[in-house]
């Protein structure tokens, strides 16, 4: 658990760093330049900063071990941060198209400037996704993965500014930094509910069939165990719990049952990955 916690928060903390040097790059570039586009642009960035610093504090926060209060441990901190971050860029993304309409035709940007700042951008951003979306895949953390996404949504907002500044060189037009600013807008609202459906589906603990089955199979392993059934998985941030009820002799000792839900539990953390606790319910076979 620490090493994945451990190379969670470096992917974070390069993630910050890039983002502010290409945030910087954008805003700056985009009020020189007059662009609307480049400048929402470079506000989605500014709030990917943000974002990450909200991931980073949900990382260590479910990183720390079970307590009192939280027997299950932290994990939902993590989807707590996703949330947060869909949210977030939905907003950010209606905010541009406001911005978009307000402006329509009345600015005259550089296109140069704006060609130059998506261009940097769209190279940045690639080297993010796909490093967050690795290690966010080997340490399984969703909000890394959501990251990921947002990332990959980020390089069609700056490839539509990029044609945006391209189109106003061939042809002289102002609108099309406008219509580029409503790409930008679009591509962010549909990764903000993107990364916001799998936390509302976890927030909502919707069992997960495959990791269910999974887990039966493993049980029909065991020979004096009929009637495997109610098995729910609940996932919390990077990992899942389970429970479930069996059936067992009805004239097996306490002992015994106790001794062979221990080895099923063992049985089914050990071969499943990212099963943190397994609690089991006995009931007396009737057959």
């Amino acid at each position: 658990m620490a090493e994945r916690e451990t190379r969670a928060l470096k992917a974070i903390r390069i993630a910050m760093l890039v983002n502010t040097l290409i945030a910087l790059i954008k805003v700056v570039l985009g009020v020189f330049g007059n662009s609307i586009s480049l400048i929402s642009d470079g506000i989605d960035t500014t709030i990917d900063i943000v974002k990450n610093i909200i991931v980073y504090k949900g990382t260590e926060i479910a990183s720390r071990p079970p307590d009192s209060g939280h027997p299950y441990g932290h994990g939902r901190a993590e989807t707590i941060s996703s949330s947060i971050i869909g949210i977030s860029v939905i907003l950010a993304g209606f905010f541009i198209i406001f911005e978009g309409i307000s402006k329509f035709n009345k600015t005259e940007a550089i296109e140069s400037l704006m060609i130059i700042g998506a261009s940097i951008s769209i190279i940045g951003k690639i080297f993010l996704s796909s490093y967050m979306s690795v290690v966010g895949k080997n340490t399984s953390n969703e909000a890394l993965i959501a990251n990921a996404k947002d990332y990959f949504g980020d390089i069609l907002a700056s490839s539509s500014v990029l044609i945006g500044g391209l189109l106003i060189r061939i042809t002289n037009k102002a609108f099309f930094d406008s219509i580029a600013s409503f790409f930008v807008s679009g591509a962010i609202i549909y990764m903000g509910f993107d990364i916001l459906k799998p936390a509302v589906i976890e927030i909502m603990e919707t069992s997960d069939e495959n990791i269910a089955q999974k887990v039966e199979d493993k049980i029909k392993g065991f020979d004096m165990i009929c009637n495997p059934h109610q098995i729910r998985v609940r996932k919390l941030g990077s990992y899942y719990i389970v429970d479930l009820h069996i059936e067992l002799p009805k004239d097996m000792s306490v002992f015994e049952s106790h001794r062979i839900a221990t080895e099923i539990e063992n049985k089914v953390k050990n071969s499943i990955d990212s099963i943190y606790e397994v609690v089991i319910h006995i009931e007396p076979c009737l057959k």
